[in-house]
């Protein structure tokens, strides 16, 4: 029998940041983007720096993820962030003054990396 949801929990240090059933996930992973819908195979991944998009029927939800794992299996998904935020979490203000000093430092792998985590965040705030 096929299932029509995936049962999904998305977990930070912080709190829990999504918990519930779900359609698709679009997943920020470490090598790319990649798509979970159910009865997807078994799979282990890392999570990269991105938009984590969930849809459930015509409603998206959107978290700002900064690397973790994904685990898939039986329709059951378990993301383990090691920083995500929601959107009413995230101060849009507070995200474009962090990244106008971010854009200030010198070039440096550190510096694309609080590039790529700041302006996640900002998109998530935005949508």
């Amino acid at each position: 029998m096929f299932a029509h949801k995936l049962n999904v929990s998305v977990i930070s240090p912080e709190k829990i940041l999504y918990k519930g059933e779900v359609d698709s996930l679009v997943v920020p992973g470490s090598e790319g983007f990649f798509g979970i819908l159910p009865n997807h195979a078994p799979l282990v991944a890392t999570l990269g720096i991105g938009v984590l998009e969930i849809r459930k029927g015509e409603k998206l939800k959107n978290i700002s993820v900064e690397g973790g794992f994904i685990e898939v299996k039986d329709n059951t998904v378990s993301i383990l962030t090691d920083h995500g935020a929601l959107k009413e979490d995230i101060d849009i203000e507070a995200e474009k003054k962090a990244l106008a000093e971010v854009e200030k430092l010198s070039p440096s792998d550190s510096k694309n990396l609080l590039l790529q985590k700041t302006k996640t965040r900002i998109l998530v705030a935005s949508r």
